[in-house]
């Protein structure tokens, strides 16, 4: 029959075989690449606390979709994950809870989001180790090098009395000060006091 030689039906029978392999292709890697909810969570803790990964529980994981929780927010930012970390140190009632953490106002009004450790005490809570894990429309991300990030943990142990900011001129808190990345530090430094303004109201 003339149809099946015909042009027309060539490209028809070969763009339904490059469909139907693509198809199949996509269901496989899906299925091979698959990373549970379990695994992100231990590959991103495992960025605070390395490979000796202590033992931790679920507060929030907005990700997870056998919950059914809901992204907390403020005027500071969002928190979709909170895990508790079991005792860090010799004392009994020691503990860390950590957070994934998106500060708002950064350049171009874009975010930033970060992996924010707190450690609690008997008699006090510090920041004690934050990791910046990506960012929305924010350039000049080089400059928020281990400097920036050290310094919440400098400064941070103030049992989280007090805020941060990138503005040098600011007549109060934190001065976490980034030379030609002002905005970008400040969607970072809005990702820590989303925590601390939340950790304020759980009190």
């Amino acid at each position: 029959m003339k149809i099946l030689k015909s042009l027309w039906f060539k490209c028809i029978v070969s763009l339904s075989l490059i469909i139907l392999i693509s198809g199949a292709s996509i269901a496989i890697l899906s299925d091979v690449l698959h990373v549970s909810s379990e695994e992100r969570t231990s590959r991103a803790l495992k960025k605070i606390y390395g490979d000796n990964l202590p033992s931790y529980s679920t507060f929030l994981d907005v990700e997870d979709k056998s919950r059914n929780d809901a992204i907390i927010t403020n005027q500071y930012g969002e928190i979709s994950k909170i895990f508790i970390v079991d005792k860090t140190s010799d004392a009994d009632n020691d503990y860390d809870m950590v957070f994934m953490s998106t500060g708002y106002h950064g350049y171009k009004d874009g975010q930033i989001t970060m992996w924010i450790q707190v450690r609690f005490t008997s008699d006090n809570k510090t920041i004690a180790k934050t990791v910046i894990t990506g960012n929305t429309k924010q350039t000049l991300m080089s400059l928020l090098d281990n400097s920036f990030t050290n310094f919440f943990t400098k400064d941070g142990n103030n049992n989280l009395k007090n805020y941060f900011t990138s503005d040098k001129n600011a007549s109060e808190g934190n001065k976490n000060v980034v030379t030609g990345a002002t905005k970008s530090a400040n969607a970072g430094c809005n990702a820590v006091n989303c925590v601390i303004e939340y950790l304020k109201g759980a009190n």
